[in-house]
């Protein structure tokens, strides 16, 4: 399996990772929902509606770059972190919001769970079939509002950061 890691974008505007250096995301869920206890103490979820927040951290040889993008609009974030599913059905839906330009990759889970391989992936539309037993990987495009990149330079170390938080419409 040959895996690519995609470069960041942010609107279409690509920060190539080898310029931009280290990157991190992380994902966090966000949304209406909260535990409710019943009189013996049983928890019930209530759940109204659940969207991503994300948080993109760089520190590299170069700023972001991105001084020219409305950040009062929406914005759409091509991640670097891949999501993933697992599922002993032959069959997975995806997320129709990924990137097509990151192809997704599976792992076969084999050996009674207790190793992976990489395993061809077969997408018709936004369906992987073909296994028995997947976890399958895909980078999110996300449609979120942001106040756009904190920024930070180092004159001694001669590095640039930036940390981005960020929330799906």
């Amino acid at each position: 399996m040959a895996r690519k890691q995609p470069d960041l974008t942010i609107n279409g505007l690509v920060l190539p990772a080898h310029a931009v250096g280290k990157i991190m995301q992380e994902y966090a869920p966000i949304g209406g929902f909260s535990t409710m206890r019943l009189g013996a103490g049983t928890g019930i979820r209530q759940t109204r509606w659940r969207k991503l927040a994300t948080t993109l951290s760089a520190s590299g040889l170069i700023p972001p770059g991105t001084a020219a993008i409305n950040w009062d609009l929406p914005v759409v974030l091509g991640c670097v972190e891949p999501r993933s599913i697992q599922s002993v059905s032959p069959v997975i839906t995806l997320p129709a919001a990924r990137r097509s330009d990151a192809a997704p990759y599976a792992l076969a889970v084999v050996d009674d769970g207790r190793k992976l391989r990489a395993t061809p992936v077969s997408v018709a539309g936004d369906v992987i079939a073909g296994a028995s037993a997947y976890l399958v990987y895909y980078y999110p495009l996300l449609t979120v509002l942001t106040d756009g990149p904190t920024e930070r330079f180092d004159a001694q170390e001669c590095i640039s950061g930036w940390d981005l938080q960020a929330e799906e419409v």
